[in-house]
């Protein structure tokens, strides 16, 4: 890769790679308590209240903030159905998303440049994230992690819906709601299901992030797309190759103790 080319792709793996440090953590939340769709009820209220803001005339640097106030309330009030109605919360997240989308569809309706707002909101922009747009994520999450390493059991506990939708929120802008799902559930979930734990999580995501910016640069692909089939495609290859080994190595101890 020419010095150029490595330059331009340097902020966007950075601001992936970001991402994935928290959202890992925040994943491996997700899978353990079974609300696997949290992320995009709050990510879509986060771009509605990014939107709402826009559109009622807040400046383009400060509607960030309308998007993390809507998402960090929902998330509460998310947390606080979730604890009065464990059995249906799914349902419930499922229902905030569906609400929060058509919220968004009937604000873009009048807009003329509605399918752009949607597709960014949706896909990000990747491969165009500047160092300064990542600022504010860049500060929050050394925070998180290190609140996470000194009182991991007050954010696995009920500090964990704030939390989440302060950094979702911050993602989305960066990312898109589907790249920042898939970063949170994909290399989580690898993790969960193959002998590697964190470590192989964190390989798959970083190679796929790796893999989805090259790509796309070169090929001319949309990027927030390319991205999300590079993280899919490392981390079934990931889950696959560790299926392999196990079975060679259980070939191999029955093997030895047959000898």
């Amino acid at each position: 890769m020419m010095p150029v080319e490595f330059a331009v792709l340097l902020p966007p793996l950075a601001a992936g790679l970001l991402v994935l440090s928290s959202h890992l953590l925040l994943g491996e939340q997700v899978l353990k308590r079974g609300i696997l769709f949290i992320d995009l009820a709050v990510a879509q209220l986060a771009a509605l209240g990014s939107l709402l803001a826009q559109q009622w005339g807040t400046t383009l640097a400060m509607a960030p903030l309308g998007g993390v106030l809507l998402a960090v309330s929902g998330a509460v009030l998310i947390g606080h159905w979730a604890r009065m109605f464990p059995q249906q919360r799914e349902a419930i997240i499922g229902l905030v998303y569906a609400g929060a989308a058509s919220v968004l569809l009937l604000v873009l309706a009048a807009d003329p440049h509605a399918g752009h707002r949607l597709s960014r909101s949706l896909n990000g922009d990747i491969l165009w994230v500047g160092w300064s747009e990542m600022l504010p994520l860049a500060l929050l999450t050394p925070v998180f992690l290190l609140l996470w390493c000194r009182r991991g059991h007050w954010l696995a506990g009920r500090a964990f819906y704030p939390c989440f939708a302060l950094l979702v929120s911050l993602s989305v802008p960066l990312l898109g709601v589907y790249l920042v799902f898939v970063t949170l559930i994909a290399p989580a979930l690898v993790g969960q299901l193959s002998g590697g734990g964190r470590s192989a999580a964190v390989l798959t995501g970083g190679l796929g992030y790796t893999a989805g910016l090259v790509c796309a640069w070169w090929l001319d692909w949309p990027a927030g797309a390319t991205v999300v089939l590079a993280i899919l495609a490392t981390s079934c290859s990931g889950l696959i190759l560790d299926r392999l080994y196990r079975g060679y190595s259980a070939v191999g101890s029955s093997y030895s103790g047959s000898s």
